[in-house]
């Protein structure tokens, strides 16, 4: 989602493997791994060394960027990643704490007090009615 010229992409990105839950898991059966990486699924915890979609509100913990047969994948945990999916008539404003929505998109959080809060946030929103990505920062 590269404006003017500046591209965040990857910038600090750090990854970790977790174990997919249940719900990713059943996407990649269901819609392929292909769809998995392709959609750039946010994630957030789940359980001991677990990341899944989790439910609405949930804070973004991460970003699925590599998914394996054994049902282990690669998230980044930390950093810039551009075009993250968002959901039309939920999508956040620049700056505003990001939550899952229970399937692997972002949306603005109910609750955007310092209590409340995740650790990503939107850096920049692309709300056109076709696109509807975010530019996260994970911190």
């Amino acid at each position: 989602m590269s404006r003017g010229g500046i591209s965040f992409e990857g910038i600090g990105a750090k990854y970790v493997t977790y174990q997919a839950g249940p719900s990713v898991s059943a996407v990649a059966l269901v819609s392929g791994v292909a769809y998995v990486l392709a959609s750039a699924c946010a994630v957030t915890a789940s359980g001991d060394n677990q990341m899944d979609f989790g439910s609405a509100g949930d804070p973004v913990r991460g970003i699925i960027d590599q998914y394996e047969a054994d049902h282990h994948m690669t998230v980044q945990v930390a950093g810039y990643k551009e075009d993250v999916p968002g959901i039309s008539g939920s999508m956040p404003a620049a700056e505003e704490f990001l939550c899952v929505d229970g399937a692997g998109h972002v949306s603005e959080c109910a609750v955007q007090t310092a209590a409340g809060r995740g650790p990503a946030y939107a850096v920049a929103v692309d709300d056109d009615a076709n696109v509807n990505t975010v530019t996260v920062f994970i911190g």
